[in-house]
């Protein structure tokens, strides 16, 4: 399995179990980051990373990835991973921007790209699920569909790619190195 993929799929076991905050942010990724009871989409985010092993290519604040979207935003920015919003793909990181200001909002983990309706499906944590609450700081782990127009920026982790062989006497000759 892809690394991309085992991201995707660590963010998705917290969207279908339906995960819900406890109150005032009282959340597990609060207390695996060692932040407990503030703003967790970040860390949610990195938590995912974590599990499936990858934690190392969302580093930007500590060995456990990030707990702040500026943060996390500018060291992607920094280690040149950025990509158009409309190349997005699953396991990449989306920030999002839902006032006026020039700083991210929100941050999730990209599940599908739609580029015909200009829409992201993000699995995301601390966000509302009916829409109508704060999707920055809401009350638990959702899927949601964001219009590009959302989008801040896109990143792509640096993911590992396996060797892949063209034939056996290439895995033959690889051997005897």
């Amino acid at each position: 399995m892809s690394k991309s993929k085992a991201v995707v799929d660590a963010a998705m076991v917290y969207v279908n179990a339906g995960y819900q905050e406890k109150p005032n942010n009282n959340t597990i990724f609060g207390k695996w980051y060692g932040l407990n009871n503030q703003p967790w989409c970040a860390m949610y985010v990195s938590k995912c990373f974590d599990e499936a092993g990858v934690v190392k290519l969302v580093a930007a604040s500590s060995k456990k990835g990030f707990a702040s979207c500026d943060a996390g935003l500018k060291w992607f920015a920094k280690n040149n991973q950025l990509v158009p919003v409309g190349d997005a793909q699953p396991g990449d990181v989306v920030f999002f921007q839902f006032d006026d200001d020039a700083q991210p909002d929100h941050v999730g983990i990209v599940v599908k790209n739609n580029t015909k309706l200009k829409r992201l499906v993000c699995a995301e944590g601390n966000t509302a699920g009916d829409g109508k609450g704060s999707q920055s700081n809401g009350d638990g782990v959702y899927l949601k569909k964001r219009s590009y127009s959302l989008v801040m920026a896109v990143a792509r982790p640096t993911y590992p790619t396996s060797v892949v062989y063209k034939s056996a006497d290439e895995v033959i000759a690889s051997r005897k190195k």
